[in-house]
């Protein structure tokens, strides 16, 4: 079979709303969109999909399956730019804000979604089913391009711009395609995805593929001690926050739910009623990346402050009966040192539930047990072990912990939720850390219903 061109396409009886892009979608009638660098593993797709009935398979010319269903392309980038162009025809004509970095990308993205209103779509790792209920597929923290395109094209509400949490996976993976972004934010750099990257500098060096002309227009940072390397790597305007006398946004004061901070020689003050860690970091990138943007006027950025909520899982505060759980989803050392060292501000002691991924940056458990030393009592427990071992996982979290520290270790999640609350007194705050929004489980590949929030919810009101 000759290769095709676009021309062909259009010739077709297409039903752009029948299209899918992975093989778990594939249904009766439906048309498969796909391809693959590797030959072998193309054709592998295309055999299972065909099993499935669709009325189309469209690829590259790389495949080798001679079948009337499957049609190949010579220039199959140019079908896909086309094919999501039907799918939503204005995709490219809305403004996308990009957030990167290890801890605050979701609470940033949440923060600037609210401020900017109705007329911005948040995409980030809260109420993934809700907003994916379109595929089958695995939800990613940042989802391919295809994925955020057919989103664009099933809202009901207009919309003008897009926040996005951008992954360094998918940076790495050109997961977004030639996607462009108004204004992209940084938010820190610490330990995470050692696995998949090998070292902090790679990692690093992966954030800022962000920060590059045809990428972003100019972005917004937190000073930090990786800003200089991030600065250096990048070739687009930027703007910094700190508390220096030459910061673009400089951090004055916080007091009486009151933020005073000055932004371009602009004095504000603004209400905040927001909490936990690096809270105002956040708020202040939410806020710099609106104004920087050129979009939006400053006093209603100001007005719109005051109705700012923390996503669900971050920081999520459940109190009964004068007893309070906080639910994060702190999973990295410095994530997990940041929200304790915040409830230590606030509580004469804090207890805190934490475990670690399987199948996941094994280096950084030590580290987060270390991290998780300035608590008043440990509990280590299932995090997603998922084809790990969980008492293997629990002794690396152990290494980092001193022998003499109040921890005891029960796995079963629900278990320890029950036994921190059961122990918990007046002005102490318990900490369930690692899952945050999380709805479900992962074990042995295998996903059970699980919902720290519901489960704390629960042993608060059984506690006698």
């Amino acid at each position: 079979m000759n290769s095709l061109n676009l021309n062909d396409l259009k010739s077709k009886d297409i039903n752009y709303s029948k299209i899918v892009n992975h093989t778990l979608d594939v249904t009766d009638d439906s048309i498969l969109c796909i391809n693959h660098n590797e030959k072998e593993k193309l054709d592998e797709y295309i055999m299972l999909s065909l099993k499935q009935n669709p009325k189309f398979i469209i690829t590259s010319n790389s495949s080798e399956i001679e079948n009337e269903k499957v049609l190949k392309f010579e220039h199959y980038d140019l079908v896909f730019n086309h094919i999501l162009q039907e799918i939503s025809p204005n995709f490219n004509d809305l403004d996308y804000f990009g957030i990167t970095g290890t801890n605050g990308k979701t609470t940033t993205a949440f923060y600037l979604n609210q401020l900017i209103g109705e007329e911005n779509l948040f995409v980030g790792t809260i109420d993934e089913k809700e907003k994916y209920f379109f595929t089958n597929e695995k939800i990613l923290t940042t989802p391919k391009l295809f994925n955020i395109v057919k989103m664009i094209s099933l809202q009901k509400n207009k919309i003008k711009s897009v926040s996005l949490e951008v992954s360094s996976h998918a940076l790495d993976q050109n997961r977004l395609g030639n996607l462009e972004f108004l204004i992209s934010g940084f938010t820190n750099l610490s330990q995470d995805h050692l696995d998949y990257h090998g070292s902090l500098k790679n990692y690093l060096d992966t954030k800022a593929k962000l920060f590059q002309k045809g990428v972003s227009e100019k972005f917004v940072y937190i000073e930090s001690e990786d800003t200089n390397d991030l600065l250096k790597a990048s070739d687009i305007a930027s703007y910094s926050i700190g508390s220096k006398q030459n910061s673009n946004v400089r951090f004055i004061k916080f007091s009486d739910n009151t933020l005073k901070f000055i932004i371009d020689g602009y004095k504000v003050e603004c209400e905040l009623n927001l909490t936990g860690p690096k809270f105002i970091e956040n708020f202040l990138l939410a806020f710099s990346m609106a104004y920087y943007s050129g979009l939006y006027n400053l006093n209603d950025l100001i007005s719109n402050c005051r109705n700012l909520t923390n996503p669900p899982g971050r920081f999520e505060t459940i109190m009964h009966d004068n007893k309070t759980v906080v639910v994060d989803y702190a999973h990295t050392p410095v994530a997990i040192s940041e929200a304790i060292n915040h409830a230590k501000g606030k509580y004469i002691s804090v207890k805190v539930i934490l475990g670690a991924g399987g199948d996941r940056d094994k280096s950084k458990r030590t580290k987060m047990g270390e991290a998780a030393v300035n608590a008043d009592y440990i509990i280590i427990t299932n995090d997603n072990p998922r084809s790990e071992d969980p008492v293997e996982i629990s002794k690396n979290i152990l290494k980092g912990i001193p022998l003499n520290k109040n921890t005891e270790v029960i796995l079963d999640r629900k278990k320890a939720i029950y036994k921190g609350v059961e122990s918990l007194k007046d002005n102490e705050v318990l900490l369930i850390l690692g899952k945050g929004h999380e709805k479900d489980q992962e074990i042995q590949n295998k996903f059970y219903p699980f919902d720290d929030v519901k489960i704390a919810r629960e042993a608060l009101e059984l506690r006698n």
